[in-house]
C-alpha cells in the first residue's frame, strides 16, 4: 500500500466524503471494536479523561490521536497525531486544528460532524474519503469517541483511524 505524501496544500483541494456507519457495525472492523471495548471499560459512569495507549490493540496505535477543544476559538487542537494522520498529511499535526487539516469548503461540515457527536456523548464511525492529485482514492474508517477532562464536559476526543482500512478505496 502507498501512503498518501502530500504537501499539506494539496489536502485543500481534495474532494472529500464523509459518511456515518452505524455503531453497531462496528463487529465489522475487529480493531475499532477492540478500542470501543476500552473505551466503554473506561467510561462506566463518566466519560474518561484520556484512553491509555497500552490498553489498546497495539496494531491500532498508529491511527490513534487525541484532540482537546480550545476554549478560546471552539477548534479541536491536535495533542497526539498518530503516524496514519501525519504521513497522511505529510508532515507533524500535533498542535494544528481543524482547518489546517482540511480544506476551507469541507471544514464546517467536519467540525458540524464531530459537535454532533460530541453532544450525543456517544462513539461515532465513520469512513472518510478522498482522491490524491494522482487519481488515487484513499479511504479509511474512524472511530470518534468523546473524552473529558473533569468525566462531564465534552471537550476532549480521540479519533481512531482503522489500519486494516487506511488505503483500501471502498466498494460498493
Amino acid at each position: 500500500m502507498r501512503s498518501p505524501t502530500l504537501a499539506p496544500e494539496a489536502f485543500w483541494r481534495l474532494p472529500s466524503i464523509h459518511v456515518e456507519i452505524p455503531i453497531a457495525e462496528i463487529a465489522d472492523y475487529p480493531l475499532l471494536a477492540e478500542c470501543l471495548k476500552v473505551w466503554r471499560n473506561a467510561s462506566t459512569g463518566r466519560l474518561p479523561e484520556t484512553l491509555d495507549p497500552l490498553t489498546l490493540p497495539v496494531a491500532v496505535i498508529k491511527g490513534v490521536s487525541l484532540l482537546r477543544k480550545n476554549p478560546d476559538s471552539g477548534d479541536w487542537i491536535v495533542d497526539l497525531g498518530g503516524s496514519l494522520l501525519t504521513d497522511g498529511h505529510g508532515r507533524e499535526m500535533k498542535g494544528t486544528g481543524l482547518s489546517e487539516g482540511f480544506a476551507p469548503g469541507d471544514v464546517e461540515k467536519v467540525r458540524e460532524g464531530i459537535e454532533r457527536a460530541m453532544a450525543r456523548g456517544e462513539p461515532e464511525l465513520m469512513r472518510r474519503e478522498f482522491q490524491d492529485p494522482h487519481g488515487q482514492m484513499w479511504s479509511f474508517v474512524r472511530l470518534l469517541l468523546p473524552l473529558s477532562s473533569d468525566g462531564v464536559k465534552r471537550d476532549r476526543y480521540a479519533m481512531i483511524i482503522d489500519p486494516e482500512t487506511y488505503g483500501r478505496p471502498v466498494i460498493d
